[in-house]
């Protein structure tokens, strides 16, 4: 198999199966859910850690963003913790952001299916994605409590603060999320071994593209463009530039799938 004709047939699957629209819909809803999201992590990983090393955590893996914008996202999460705590947030309000949440992620699964050829439609698929949803935020959470242990662990005075062992941690923690999040988000996903290299493909470009932003974020002059609004457009360039490495590393999943499991086939005729 080679695998520099894996990277392009994906690059063509994506293209022609419309990857492009799935990422652009899952950066509009994706933000919209984010604060709520954090608020819900930061709560379920602070009564392991606390409250205030969770946040923390949190506000240093946003730092890519800019600090302005982690500033206002750090500030919407104070503003709904206190109307929280204060009994202010009307269950219609809750809904809507779980909605929101359980829309985004069903956008990912739905482009996962395209890219994939293995499409499902009815009520009852919708159930059973919006199912998925639910169980894999609480993956999730089991996900950023492991996280952040090892984040612990590997700031020890013993290791250092050194570039190429958080990079190399970064690399690795992020290709086992996005192999489960290939896995079990949707339902008749490619093999384990296919959503593993797609998500090793996808972590490199991560990792790559994460430094990149990151130098676009403090150069560009979008917040002189935009305003205030520019925090917000710069949101929504990095969930799509997110959102465009996952749904190709979904497309190298299923490219590589299709290859691994013709290729026996191909064998055995040959035998017969």
């Amino acid at each position: 198999m080679n695998f520099i004709y894996v990277l392009y047939d994906a690059v063509l699957l994506w293209i022609e199966r419309g990857a492009g629209y799935f990422s652009a819909a899952f950066s509009y809803y994706a933000p919209l859910a984010l604060v709520p999201l954090l608020l819900f992590s930061v709560t379920v990983v602070g009564f392991f850690y606390g409250e205030t090393y969770a946040g923390m955590i949190f506000t240093n893996w946003g730092s890519v963003l800019g600090d302005d914008l982690v500033a206002l996202i750090r500030l919407a999460l104070e503003n709904l913790d206190t109307e929280t705590k204060a009994s202010q947030i009307p269950i219609v309000a809750v809904s809507f952001f779980l909605g929101f949440y359980m829309v985004a992620l069903n956008v990912l699964s739905e482009g996962f299916l395209r890219l994939w050829g293995r499409e499902q439609r009815g009520f009852v698929y919708f159930l059973q994605k919006s199912a998925r949803a639910i169980i894999f935020l609480l993956v999730l959470q089991m996900y950023l409590m492991v996280l952040i242990a090892f984040q612990f662990f590997i700031t020890l005075p013993v290791f250092g603060n050194f570039f190429i062992i958080n990079t190399l941690f970064l690399y690795v923690s992020t290709a086992v999320f996005f192999t489960f999040l290939y896995r079990f988000l949707a339902k008749h996903s490619p093999s384990w071994t296919a959503c593993t290299v797609g998500a090793l493909v996808s972590a490199l470009l991560f990792v790559l593209i994460k430094t990149l932003v990151a130098i676009y974020v403090a150069h560009t002059p979008v917040l002189t463009l935009y305003g205030a609004a520019g925090l917000i457009l710069i949101l929504f360039v990095w969930v799509y530039v997110l959102a465009v490495i996952i749904f190709y590393g979904a497309a190298v999943a299923g490219v590589y799938d299709k290859i691994s499991t013709a290729t026996p086939r191909r064998n055995t005729n040959l035998k017969l």
